[in-house]
C-alpha cells in the first residue's frame, strides 16, 4: 500500500479495499446512497486515547474520528483514495459516519447537507417534514466579533435571561446561545411596557470574506428541492467549526427523528493538534438503532467498480455548477451511477479524468446550457453529442443503458 501525503497535487493512492462488510447490515441502504454521491467504505478509524484526551475539554467525543482522520494524514499513515477522499463506515449500531477530506471547495459543504437530507428522505419517505438547519461559523474576524457581542447581551441581560441559560453561558457560551433559540427575552420600560430584547444573530458579524463564502453555499443549496432554513442559534465553538455547520432532521417526529449533523473542522488538527488545517467535512447519521423498524434492510449490497458507471458529469463556468447538485439529486432519484471530479475547475482537467476512466458518455454543462437548462450528452467512442432537455434527461439516458 501506498501512504497518502497532502501536497498541492491530488496524490494518487492504491490501496486494498475493505470488505462491505465493514459497513452493518442495518446501513446497507444509507450507504447505497452514499455511493451516489461518489463515497467509498472504509473500515473504522481508529484512534488512541490521545486524540479521546485532546477533546475531553469541548465535551464533543463524536469529533475523535475526525481528528484522527486529521492526526492520520499529518503522520502519513492514511491509507485509502485520492483527495478528495470520500469515506463512509458504520460506527456502531446507532451511528453511520461519512467524511470529505482534502478539499475546501464549497460545492462539497452542498454535497453534504445535499446527502444527509438524500438519507433522511430515503428513510421518512417525501411526505415527510425533513427540514435542513444551515449556518456558519465564519473567519477569525467574523467570531471575535460576535462572541465580544455575545458576552456583552449575557453581561447586559442577567436580570432578564433565564438563571439556567446565564449559569450554562458561564461555562459553555455556545451552549448557552443554543438554549436561546426558542426563548423570548424581555424587559420593562419606564412605561411599563414590555420590550422584546433583540438576540445577537452570527450571521450579522460574517466578515465580507465569510459572507460571500456562505452565500455560495446557499446557492447551491438554492437549487435544489429541498426545504432549509438559516438557523442562527445552530453554533459551535470555531475551536471545532471552520465554516459550515448543519443538522437535517424530521420535524414530524420531534424528539424521536433520526439526526444528521455534520460541519467542517478543518480548524481542528490546528487547534488541537498544533498542527496545519487539515480540510474535513464530517457528517454523523445519529439514532440508527431502530432503522429497520422504519424501512426494510437490503440483504446485500455490490461494491461499485470504476467500471460500472457509464456516465461522467463534467461542468465549466460559474453559471453550469450551480447545476451540479440537481443532476447528481436527478441520477440518485433514478438510480443511475455518476462519476465527476468536482475538485477540478478547468474543463480540460475534467475531460481527461473522464478519458482515464473510459466511460463511454459524457454529461457536460457549460454557459450555454446552464442558460438553457440542457445537458449536453456525448459519445466518448464516436465523439457524436446531442442537447437534452434538463427535465428528459434520466429517460433519454436510460434509453442508453
Amino acid at each position: 500500500m501506498k501512504k497518502i501525503e497532502i501536497t498541492k497535487k491530488t496524490t494518487t493512492v492504491i490501496s486494498k479495499k475493505p470488505s462491505i462488510d465493514s459497513v452493518l447490515p442495518n446501513h446497507l441502504k444509507i450507504f447505497k446512497i452514499l455511493q451516489h454521491f461518489g463515497f467509498r467504505h472504509i473500515a473504522k478509524p481508529e484512534y488512541t486515547n490521545l486524540e479521546k484526551k485532546l477533546l475531553t475539554k469541548y465535551d464533543y467525543e463524536n469529533l475523535i474520528d475526525t481528528l484522527a482522520l486529521q492526526k492520520k494524514i499529518i503522520d502519513k499513515k492514511f491509507e485509502g483514495f485520492p483527495f478528495p477522499a470520500n469515506i463512509a463506515y458504520s460506527k456502531d449500531d446507532n451511528n453511520f459516519v461519512f467524511h470529505t477530506i482534502g478539499t475546501k471547495k464549497n460545492i462539497y459543504d452542498a454535497i453534504a447537507i445535499q446527502t444527509g437530507y438524500s438519507i433522511l428522505d430515503e428513510i421518512y419517505s417525501k411526505k415527510s417534514e425533513i427540514v435542513a438547519d444551515i449556518n456558519f461559523i465564519g473567519d477569525k474576524e467574523s467570531v471575535q466579533k460576535f462572541v465580544k457581542e455575545l458576552n456583552h447581551f449575557f453581561k447586559k441581560n442577567v436580570k432578564n435571561i433565564p438563571k439556567n441559560i446565564f449559569a450554562l453561558s458561564k461555562k459553555n457560551i455556545y451552549q448557552a446561545f443554543a438554549e436561546l433559540e426558542n426563548v423570548e427575552i424581555t424587559s420593562q420600560n419606564k412605561k411599563g411596557e414590555v420590550d422584546v430584547i433583540s438576540i445577537p444573530n452570527p450571521i450579522d458579524y460574517l466578515s465580507e470574506a465569510s459572507r460571500l463564502e456562505f452565500k455560495d453555499i446557499l446557492e447551491y443549496i438554492e437549487n435544489l428541492d429541498l426545504n432549509f432554513r438559516i438557523n442562527p442559534f445552530l453554533y459551535n465553538s470555531s475551536d471545532l467549526y471552520s465554516g459550515v455547520i448543519f443538522k437535517v432532521q424530521n420535524l414530524a417526529e420531534g424528539n424521536n427523528s433520526i439526526v444528521v449533523n455534520g460541519g467542517r473542522h478543518d480548524i481542528i488538527s490546528k487547534k488541537i493538534l498544533g498542527k496545519k488545517e487539515i480540510p474535513i467535512l464530517s457528517v454523523y447519521v445519529n439514532g440508527l438503532k431502530n432503522l429497520s423498524k422504519l424501512m426494510k434492510p437490503l440483504n446485500t449490497l455490490k461494491t461499485i467498480d470504476e467500471s460500472d458507471v457509464k456516465f461522467f458529469y463534467a461542468q465549466f463556468g460559474n453559471e453550469a455548477r450551480f447545476k451540479t447538485l440537481r443532476v447528481l439529486d436527478m441520477m440518485l432519484q433514478a438510480n443511475i451511477l455518476i462519476h465527476h471530479d468536482l475538485s477540478k475547475d478547468k474543463i480540460s482537467l475534467q475531460l481527461q479524468h473522464a478519458e482515464k476512466l473510459n466511460v463511454p458518455y459524457l454529461l457536460l454543462v457549460g454557459h450555454k446550457e446552464a442558460l438553457q437548462n440542457s445537458v449536453m450528452v456525448r459519445n466518448m467512442k464516436n465523439l457524436s453529442q446531442e442537447s437534452i432537455e434538463l427535465g428528459g434527461l434520466v429517460e433519454y439516458i436510460k434509453k442508453l443503458l
